[in-house]
């Protein structure tokens, strides 16, 4: 098998993006880190099939790995993080970022071509100055979904996280839920030259963390503070967008009166208003704390772990045979790249703005399956 004659710098630069240092990745690739390093500063030549095998480990073009020079490193999005997670994103969580970025650049691309391609952004504006119960109402208003409506959601908050998504959506807001690990962050937000996108950790093992998350991202958009999260109360901008997640899902003249008659809330209590709001006891525990409903360290006293035990559509699902149900490929990327991400596209490609291969690169399935994703989308 004949050498490859690829600049080392290219190797080095396809390691870097995927936050792997010289040891992580010569793990990876099952080889000598020794030999990496020689490869990366043009001591030696790699065969073909290792480049193969790096392009695929890495998650990355074969091609990238030939170009003569490498690309600009992007600047890493704002962290919000606190801890240890703050300390290292995993190639995961990279290749989820890359994934928005793309996606988004791609939609900014497209509006240079016809603006009406791209969905208007129907979003406010906040400033941590203001409260956070302020700004909920305010957005509240704007989606114009009342309390009565929210607690009527017939499925509960599976219903409810397909809902506040839609409606989210709806005001020129891409959403993603992606699987990331739960210990790095929670989700991310981005605001690229006037397209805005929300990323969801899907392994999330709750559907009203999810809620939550979706709502504390779209915070950090009125904010025009978006970044990596992982929803803690230290970081300033972390902590406005908790309270007002928690103050736009549970408005607090409707969770007085629902609490009235209450004098010592339990455990239960907040599990049954939880249910009523559709919303998850982690939240419903930080939204009583902060109205006053119970005494501070309540929801510090009890954490989400506890709270909210993972939901029974997270598990392996099967069919009443005992075997596994069969998987819906259309539906599994619907959820990931969310509807309005798989409408602009077909908008594109009815246009002639972008191909069938460009689209079918946005989408994550074959052109051939187009006309059931579209069949999906209703």
């Amino acid at each position: 098998m004949a050498e490859v004659p690829v600049n080392g710098k290219v190797l080095e630069w396809a390691r870097r993006i995927r936050g792997l240092d010289i040891n992580g990745a010569a793990a990876l690739l099952g080889a000598p880190s020794d030999e990496l390093r020689a490869y990366e500063t043009n001591k030696k030549r790699p065969l073909v099939g290792f480049l193969r095998l790096m392009s695929d480990k890495y998650k990355i073009n074969f091609t990238s790995l030939l170009m003569p020079e490498p690309l600009p490193i992007q600047p890493p999005p704002a962290d919000y993080r606190t801890g240890r997670a703050r300390q290292h994103m995993s190639m995961e969580t990279l290749l989820a970022i890359e994934e928005v970025t793309e996606a988004l650049d791609a939609f900014n691309d497209m509006a240079t071509e016809s603006d009406r391609i791209i969905p208007i952004l129907g979003i406010g504006r906040a400033s941590l100055d203001e409260e956070p119960e302020t700004v909920a109402a305010r957005e509240r208003r704007r989606f114009g979904v009342s309390v009565e409506e929210q607690q009527r959601w017939r499925h509960g908050i599976v219903e409810a996280r397909s809902e506040w998504r839609k409606r989210i959506e709806a005001h020129g807001v891409f959403t993603y839920m992606i699987s990331m690990p739960t210990d790095e962050l929670s989700g991310f937000s981005m605001f690229r030259d006037g397209v805005a996108g929300i990323c969801v950790n899907d392994r999330d093992s709750t559907n009203g963390r999810k809620i939550f998350t979706m709502l504390h991202e779209y915070g950090h958009l009125l904010l025009r503070e978006t970044g990596v999260s992982d929803e803690n109360n230290t970081d300033r901008v972390e902590r406005f967008c908790n309270e007002f997640a928690a103050s736009f899902l549970i408005p607090k003249t409707s969770l007085v009166e629902s609490a009235s008659g209450l004098p010592d809330i339990s455990d239960s209590d907040v599990r049954r208003l939880a249910s009523r709001f559709r919303v998850s006891n982690a939240s419903m525990a930080l939204r009583l704390e902060k109205t006053g409903l119970v005494k501070k360290g309540f929801y510090a006293r009890h954490t989400a772990h506890k709270w909210d035990p993972p939901d029974e559509e997270t598990k392996p699902v099967k069919a009443l045979t005992g075997k596994p149900q069969k998987i819906n490929c259309v539906n599994i990327r619907l959820k990931r790249i969310g509807k309005l991400h798989a409408r602009t596209v077909f908008r594109a490609l009815e246009r002639n703005v972008i191909n069938p291969f460009d689209a079918s690169e946005l989408i994550g399935v074959q052109p051939g399956s187009f006309p059931k994703v579209q069949a999906a989308l209703g």
